[in-house]
């Protein structure tokens, strides 16, 4: 089964910096380590009430097992548990996607 990650982005380029909040993220990197692929999706969720649990429904149906993100709400907390779905937060404000995905992928 492919490892695929979640990354929160505040832009849609893997130049982007990581977006520290997760519902109402501008962009979600979805990178599957073992092809060593990515796609940039825009959320569509964001204006959307309870964004961060449809977010987490979302990207559990396209396969992810990790999300990576800044802070979760309590609700996408427990999602998250319920789902059996990896939270790795970073407090690092201006580290790019890319740097993110270089780390995951050594």
């Amino acid at each position: 089964m492919s490892k695929i990650f979640a990354i929160t982005s505040s832009g849609k380029t893997e130049k982007s910096f990581l977006d520290l909040r997760f519902g109402k993220c501008e962009y979600i990197v979805l990178f599957d380590v073992d092809k060593n692929q990515y796609s940039i999706e825009e959320n569509k969720f964001i204006e959307e009430s309870h964004s961060g649990i449809k977010l987490v429904d979302f990207l559990k149906e396209q396969g992810v097992t990790t999300i990576v993100t800044g802070e979760v709400g309590p609700m996408v907390s427990e999602r998250l548990e319920k789902e059996k779905l990896q939270l790795v937060l970073l407090h690092e404000e201006r580290i790019r996607v890319d740097e993110i995905m270089d780390r995951i992928g050594n």
